[in-house]
């Protein structure tokens, strides 16, 4: 199955709520929406609300924790961190989100491997505090597109394999920028869901935007139509493979890329 969405409140939605996004999404023909939680929290009679709005409207939910967050910076900076993504779980919990997405942090002073050391253990403690509370989604980590911060595919695979409910989200643009303009025929796409197959997960979530980077990776995004990324080459190569696969929008003109996404998938359904 491929759903699609758009990351946040599509952008023509007159009224500004996630509740109305969610309508919203619907109506486009959308199947999917991430609840944006980088400019602050949202209160458990909204969460409820937008929980129940999303199942009438056959719209499956995911969240991403606020950005700025650093696992492997001095502790008082990785409890914080762990807060935010532990505020973001309970929310996620209250909506009955699929996944939760997150950033993990910077290497900094660290080396590669004490930062997955110090990642591997926050995310295994906020793990297993979850888990007593009976709270066993999926925190997702995102892979990053500049080189400098750590989320590589291989680094996110890496830390999934040590910390068990850990998913890679599978951010394609910040891989095609990381790696130079790395993707470009189905069997670089490919070679992306071949990597993360050793997880053996049943389901992969997708962010898609278009991109502009140099030798240091990501720039900024734009719109799928204007990068060199081939958005249809990723279509076909998870039409061709059946893959499970929600995608979601990240782009500059959010629910017009993910309808346009939508568009490409239906192209590549009718030549598979």
């Amino acid at each position: 199955m491929i759903r699609i969405g758009a990351a946040g409140i599509p952008l023509s939605c007159k009224d500004r709520t996630n509740r109305d996004g969610v309508i919203y999404t619907r109506n486009l023909g959308l199947s999917a929406m991430e609840i944006q939680l980088s400019r602050g929290f949202i209160g458990r009679e909204e969460a409820l609300d937008i929980s129940e709005t999303a199942k009438k409207c056959g719209i499956d939910l995911y969240i991403h924790a606020p950005y700025y967050i650093n696992l492997t910076g001095d502790e008082r900076n990785r409890e914080r961190s762990k807060d935010k993504i532990r505020h973001s779980m309970h929310l996620a919990s209250l909506m009955d989100a699929r996944m939760v997405t997150t950033h993990t942090g910077f290497y900094g002073s660290l080396s590669r491997r004490k930062a997955m050391q110090r990642m591997a253990e926050s995310l295994r403690d906020l793990r297993d505090e979850l888990k007593a509370e009976g709270i066993e989604i999926p925190i997702g980590v995102q892979t990053i597109g500049k080189p400098e911060v750590f989320g590589s595919l291989e680094e996110v695979v890496e830390l999934c394999t040590r910390v068990r409910g850990i998913h890679p989200v599978l951010d394609m643009a910040h891989i095609h920028a990381r790696q130079n303009g790395r993707l470009q025929e189905k069997e670089d796409f490919r070679e992306v869901f071949d990597t993360v197959a050793p997880l053996q997960l049943d389901h992969q979530l997708v962010y898609l935007t278009g991109v502009r980077y140099n030798a240091e990776g990501e720039i900024y995004h734009v719109p799928v139509r204007k990068s060199d990324m081939p958005v249809i080459k990723l279509m076909e190569c998870i039409v061709e493979n059946d893959y499970n696969t929600t995608i979601i929008s990240e782009s500059p003109i959010l629910e017009h890329d993910a309808v346009y996404a939508q568009i490409l998938v239906d192209r590549a359904m009718e030549i598979s």
